[in-house]
């Protein structure tokens, strides 16, 4: 008895031992905060400075830059690298390896200092900026990593700021309070919250309890001329439609919200992020639809994530079959809050829907590429042949619409007591606020499935096969019919060319300086092709005259059947063409409210659910 007491003991003892040590060592890790510090005073220069100090270092240090980040598209940022250093604690230069394109090694120990200079100048929520007049920083395109320590604490620190600057970015400020020092619990969290630097508007927008912090920057505009945007206007929408979102999902998942905006600069677009967004926008134009998507974001994608996309590797490209319903029904949801928030009527949503219908009709791929295979090949959209209507579709634009047949079809199967929007809910509740996440297409016919009752499976496991998976065409007709809405299609013929054009500016010997329009696809059998038209010919007059601004206005703006003259520049020669022009047909799509659907009806109800999001289970 005595000699298994002491047994028991000594293993208590040891077992405590390697527990204090296994605590000591983690609490030393955790300490060890990385350090970065991003200096703008070269920032007329477009260049970012910088260093980053990484504390216990055991004989050799490897550090990355992502090949992607904001967008599904492998970019590269380490070729926008330059003069990459490195040294010790006491500033003894030490060795580095370039071992692949993303990735150096450092031979050393303790603490390692590495520097280097990142040229960026591209205005867009998906890349980075550093110019004279602001900064815009997504940090995985500026910032190295220590791939073995990403799950580690850090610390960055802006240097050589303008004394008017302000800074904007959805961190934690370090605890010594430094102004423009910033702290995370890791480089994931650092890099999913963009930061703004420079001379912008600010305000807080407050929706009952929820505050959003609002900066906007925006580009000089010509003394006369309409403001590039309005703050009473935008703060209206911003209030909406975060109002409209936190009630559709019952849920406010962030402390506070940033929203950053940049009017008039680069490309429009957003960007999400777990507790901000980046939108850019042109002056003067309305934000209100991409706010509705970029912050119901919030949670789907970033919280509510399939499982695909987890973890983040920054080191490859990441396919998700998903991304129809991470995106596209995220822009269902978009469409659901303007109306619902009353940024649009009943008629701004139909003839939305009727525009997505179109939209989707209008690309012949949508004959053969699934929602999931364009959802797989998002990583192929950098290629401008890819956007051809011939070789893809968008799984924003498809994704949307199964939203809706998604959600008409649940609240068919359950009496309307069950909808796109409790699907939603479900999916937070048992994915997002559970740290799990769903599988794909086949998790979300799970999880609607389970929500929807046995009774629905089998009509659920055809939608998914036929529509999500599958090419079918999708049923818009008829679904629409089953929530109350006619679907009614026009059709016109319009002149054809016959031939897909680029611009650009040229000067041909025989005619004055103009703009030129380059054949980069000639439909087979079309008008262009009958005429002897050939990819890479460049027409510089059209009817004897310089090209109008808009030479596809103009086209239609013909008659099927009218003889057009062209002259073309083939190589070193110019030629002429007269050809009569072909005729296309254009589809154009109505959705109404069908007068016959009674009122109380199921599809009534279901219309009415959709529109205004109390179900019959409310």
């Amino acid at each position: 008895m005595a000699a298994s007491t002491t047994t028991s003991t000594q293993g208590k003892i040891l077992r405590y031992f390697v527990a204090a040590v296994f605590c000591l060592l983690s609490s030393t890790r955790a300490q060890a905060t990385i350090r970065y510090s991003v200096s703008l005073a070269q920032r007329e220069q477009n260049l970012f400075h910088v260093s980053i100090t990484v504390p216990a270092a055991d004989r050799e240090l490897v550090l990355a830059l992502p090949v992607w980040n904001a967008l599904y598209q492998v970019r590269d940022f380490a070729h926008r690298v330059e003069r990459l250093r490195a040294s010790d604690a006491a500033g003894q230069p030490l060795p580095v390896i370039k071992s692949d394109p993303q990735t150096w090694r450092v031979t050393g120990s303790g603490a390692i200092t590495v520097d280097y200079f990142i040229l960026w100048d591209e205005p867009s929520p998906f890349s980075s900026d550093v110019s004279a007049n602001h900064a815009f920083l997504n940090f995985a395109e500026v910032l190295l990593y220590v791939p073995s320590r990403r799950s580690e604490a850090v610390r960055v620190d802006f240097a050589d700021v303008p004394r008017s600057w302000h800074i904007a970015v959805a961190l934690d400020h370090a605890s010594d309070n430094a102004a423009y020092a910033f702290t995370a619990q890791s480089y994931d969290v650092l890099v999913d919250a963009p930061a703004e630097l420079g001379r912008f508007d600010e305000f807080t927008v407050e929706a009952g309890e929820i505050r959003a912090d609002v900066v906007v920057h925006a580009a000089a505009v010509e003394p006369g001329s309409r403001p590039a945007w309005s703050r009473d206007r935008l703060s209206d929408e911003i209030r909406r439609i975060i109002t409209t979102e936190t009630a559709l999902m019952r849920d406010v998942p962030f402390r506070r919200f940033l929203f950053i905006f940049h009017v008039g600069l680069g490309a429009g677009g957003g960007m999400e992020h777990s507790n901000s967004t980046a939108i850019s926008i042109e002056s003067g134009a309305d934000p209100a639809s991409v706010i509705a998507h970029e912050f119901f974001h919030v949670w789907n994608v970033k919280r509510i994530r399939p499982r695909s996309l987890e973890p983040v590797d920054y080191s490859r490209t990441q396919p998700s079959a998903a991304l129809w319903f991470a995106e596209g029904v995220t822009s269902t949801v978009g469409a659901y809050a303007m109306l619902r928030s009353g940024l649009w009527t009943r008629e701004q949503f139909y003839s939305d829907l009727a525009g997505q219908i179109a939209s989707l009709e209008s690309r012949p791929a949508h004959e053969w590429q699934s929602a999931e295979e364009s959802s797989l090949d998002a990583w192929f959209e950098k290629y401008p042949l890819y956007h051809r209507s011939a070789l893809s579709i968008s799984y924003y634009n498809k994704g949307q619409l199964l939203g809706v047949l998604l959600d008409i079809l649940l609240r068919e199967k359950t009496a309307n007591r069950t909808g796109l929007d409790d699907l939603l809910r479900n999916l937070n509740e048992e994915y997002a606020k559970k740290g799990r996440f769903y599988e794909d297409s086949a998790g979300i016919r799970a999880a609607a499935s389970k929500l929807a009752g046995a009774d629905a499976a089998p009509a659920l496991e055809e939608f998914f096969s036929s529509y999500v998976s599958g090419t079918a065409p999708l049923p818009m007709q008829n679904y629409l019919a089953r929530a109350g809405l006619e679907l009614r299609l026009v059709e016109s013929s319009i002149p054809d060319l016959g031939a897909m054009l680029t611009g650009s500016p040229a000067v041909s010997p025989s005619v004055e300086p103009s703009i030129s329009l380059t054949i980069v696809q000639v439909v087979p059998g079309g008008a262009a092709e009958q005429a002897g038209l050939r990819r890479g010919d460049r027409i510089i007059t059209a009817n004897h005259r310089s090209l109008p601004l808009n030479f596809q206005e103009w086209i239609e703006s013909r008659s099927p059947g009218e003889v057009i003259h062209l002259r073309v520049r083939r190589g070193d020669d110019e030629r002429e063409f007269s050809f009569a022009l072909g005729h296309r047909t254009e589809r154009n799509y109505f959705v109404r409210e069908d007068p016959a659907a009674k009122k109380n009806s199921l599809p009534a109800r279901i219309r009415e659910s959709i529109l205004t999001g109390a179900n019959d289970g409310s």
